[in-house]
């Protein structure tokens, strides 16, 4: 996996490696039109170094609205141009892209205080919500803004993390809508903790994500922006959605016929 250069500090590039083993190559590009085809030449390029055969061609991660002229324009370039088919041409669907908790425990090498049992609820990115407010208009930002929004304070906030923990306790007791917000709750290792007694009260809020991760604010909030979350077998849940996603998008026929019958064209 990576582009076809990957590995060429130690001489054995992918498209080096797939030359060894008489393999082809199927190369992946993310949506758009001349700076999708230059990137795809740079590793055709390679390719045709090594005399690697390539199957095909997919796009992923098309704008919408720009997908039927993408299809088209790719289609036809790929095959007047290169002589390989465009095996796919996928719609982007953000959802795939939002790191759940769990992901956030990797990214942070940390894990939940509470709310175990939601770490593979997912969070989009852009309904991230650094609370630098008072008390009160957080508390009017988490009953207004989307249910599920990822919050992020400091550790010195305490009235924050209480108020946080409070209003799940009311939004239960209410019964309110599903409380799906999460808290991050952040603060350099070597200069700011949690006080214990503020930990001691996340006990029994399972509802209510916590996370304590050893960056600042603006670390913790840069590392999530430029996070790409991969897929995880145990969280189901997205790789159903994907799985449900892409399989339409894809020429898989075409795709197993030519890398097991070396159908590939060699460039």
């Amino acid at each position: 996996t990576g582009h076809c250069a990957v590995g060429s500090i130690v001489n054995v590039n992918n498209a080096h490696v797939a030359s060894m083993v008489g393999a082809s190559m199927l190369l992946i590009a993310n949506g758009g039109l001349g700076s999708a085809f230059d990137e795809l030449e740079l590793n055709r390029a390679l390719c045709e170094k090594h005399n690697v055969p390539i199957a095909g061609v997919i796009i992923n991660k098309v704008i919408p609205e720009k997908y039927e002229q993408t299809k088209q324009y790719m289609t036809k370039a790929f095959q007047d141009q290169w002589g390989i088919p465009l095996l796919g041409c996928i719609p982007d669907r953000p959802f795939l892209g939002c790191p759940a908790l769990a992901d956030l425990e990797r990214l942070f090498q940390s894990e939940l205080v509470c709310g175990q049992t939601h770490r593979y609820r997912h969070y989009n990115v852009k309904d991230i919500n650094l609370i630098t407010t008072s008390l009160t208009r957080f508390l009017e930002n988490i009953r207004s803004k989307s249910p599920r929004t990822l919050y992020i304070c400091h550790v010195t906030r305490d009235d924050i993390i209480l108020g946080f923990m409070a209003e799940y306790q009311r939004n239960r007791r209410e019964d309110e809508k599903p409380f799906e917000a999460a808290l991050l709750v952040c603060g350099r290792k070597d200069k700011y903790q949690m006080a214990d007694e503020v930990r001691d009260m996340f006990e029994g809020l399972e509802g209510a994500p916590v996370m304590v991760v050893g960056y600042s604010t603006h670390q913790a909030m840069q590392l999530i922006h430029d996070y790409t979350p991969k897929l995880n077998i145990d969280d189901k849940n997205r790789v159903r959605k994907a799985v449900e996603h892409y399989e339409p998008y894809i020429d898989f026929d075409k795709l197993l016929e030519r890398t097991s019958s070396g159908g590939g064209t060699e460039s």
